[in-house]
């Protein structure tokens, strides 16, 4: 079986069959067709950061099929997010259809069938993302599929250089490095998206959106609360509760409990051994240290020593 590693060096391949099984074994089940005239021709470049797939693919014309077929229980629940490069893509999902060009970023998911047809030779970077790491951020960019995003101008510009450099140099970054850039990258990622007014969705639900956005890239400031993200969105923190209610979730114990995993990410991180416990969990905006032992054992099972102590999993 044919597998793509890691690696800046691209893997080239002369059967639309090895595109297919490498695909298939980087991301989920799928089928692609040969739409070229002449020999088929793919390179693909493959790296993960931490629970990030990201993959630079170029490839001669192909459809690419995500059948209902191919979808089973088992396989990873990603939202996969396209920066193309080179060529038009269609892409279509549900009963949604676009055209991407050069510059554009596009999301799908993989729990439901999709297609991809490129009838020019495409050059795209192909980022995996979990549901499970994305938390509430998956609905927000799940809410924007199959809708092509320019990123050309403002926050979007940035993601084409950063990925750009992340395929240049993941190879040579240490795997607790890697974790902190897919934060970032998601990070972006989800901010992008949040910046992109989705189709049949409704005023609450873009503003809690934008909420969950904002208060992700604050995590680490003291005086972040209900309060400060009300006064951020000019609306009122009776307002903020409703809406993240509707979520399913109370504001302030999902920030508590993003908080605490940021925390448990950093005491396993070999970078930050030399730190104490306390001046990470003030990095994320908790100062007790009670609290933070009370905390971590009914999210954990286990108190912040002995996960620091053991770096269990």
């Amino acid at each position: 079986m044919l597998t793509v590693v890691a690696s800046r060096v691209g893997v080239h391949l002369d059967q639309v069959e090895d595109l297919q099984v490498a695909a298939s074994s980087i991301f989920v089940p799928l089928q692609i067709k040969d739409l070229a005239k002449k020999p088929f021709h793919a390179i693909v470049r493959n790296t993960n950061l931490g629970p990030v797939t990201l993959t630079r693919i170029q490839h001669t014309p192909a459809t690419v099929l995500r059948r209902p077929r191919l979808i089973t229980s088992t396989d990873p629940d990603l939202v996969k997010v396209t920066l193309h490069r080179r060529g038009q893509l269609i892409v279509s999902q549900d009963d949604k259809q676009s055209v991407v060009r050069p510059g554009d970023l596009i999301a799908y998911e993989t729990s439901r069938p999709y297609q991809l047809i490129g009838n020019d030779r495409c050059d795209l970077v192909v980022i995996g993302l979990s549901r499970l790491m994305l938390g509430p951020g998956a609905d927000l960019i799940t809410r924007r599929t199959v809708t092509a995003i320019p990123s050309d101008r403002g926050t979007r510009s940035l993601i084409a250089g950063f990925l750009s450099d992340l395929l240049d140099t993941t190879d040579e970054v240490p795997a607790h490095a890697g974790i902190r850039l897919a934060d970032a990258l998601a990070s972006l990622i989800m901010t992008v998206f949040a910046d992109t007014t989705a189709e049949r969705v409704d005023a609450r639900t873009e503003l809690t959106d934008r909420i969950i956005v904002y208060a992700l890239a604050n995590l680490g400031d003291p005086t972040l609360s209900v309060e400060s993200v009300a006064r951020r969105h000019g609306v009122s923190a009776r307002h903020v509760h409703k809406l993240l209610q509707r979520r399913g979730m109370t504001f302030a114990a999902w920030l508590k409990r993003e908080r605490l995993h940021r925390i448990r990410r950093d005491l396993i991180d070999p970078a930050y051994a030399h730190r104490t416990t306390a001046a990470i969990a003030a990095r994320w905006g908790i100062f007790d240290p009670d609290h933070l032992g009370r905390a971590f054992k009914a999210e954990f099972g286990h108190t912040a020593a002995n996960i620091r102590r053991s770096r269990l999993h």
